[in-house]
């Protein structure tokens, strides 16, 4: 399975004002399947900085930017020219310009699944399902 994680749940892998998030988050990106592919977006990562240092700021800058470096091996859906008209299309849709752009990123790239708390659980895209890892049993985990 080829999957997304939305910038939301980066963010709860370290964001220690949401304690049973972290700990879902946090286990579900630890015992994916040896075959999952972990698909990230520059917008992403951008946007989890922005968050944890700026917007949250639970991070000092030196912190989140090894946190980010770490993540950068799995950034490898495109953020470019051929992202914006399947971005357009999406944003047609009912979705939001910047969830449009990550959605057209993750397809670009190929993804199965697109993992968000805050998109429309259980939509289809091209193929590609969104789904609410806090709604679908991953708190089981």
């Amino acid at each position: 399975m080829i999957f997304f994680l939305d910038t939301n749940l980066l963010v709860y892998l370290l964001n220690p004002q949401a304690e049973e998030k972290r700990r879902i988050a946090g286990r579900f990106f630890l015992e994916k399947k040896p075959d999952d592919t972990l698909v990230l977006s520059p917008q992403s990562l951008n946007e989890c900085y922005r968050v944890m240092t700026d917007r949250r700021g639970f991070m000092p800058r030196g912190e989140a930017r090894r946190f980010i470096e770490s993540l950068m091996p799995y950034c490898t859906a495109p953020l470019d020219a051929t992202t914006l008209p399947t971005a357009w299309k999406i944003q047609d849709e009912g979705f939001s310009w910047w969830d449009s752009l990550l959605l057209s990123s993750a397809l670009q790239a190929g993804c199965t699944v697109f993992y968000s708390e805050d998109m429309q659980n259980g939509r289809s895209l091209a193929g590609m399902s969104i789904i609410n890892p806090f709604q679908n049993g991953f708190s089981q985990v």
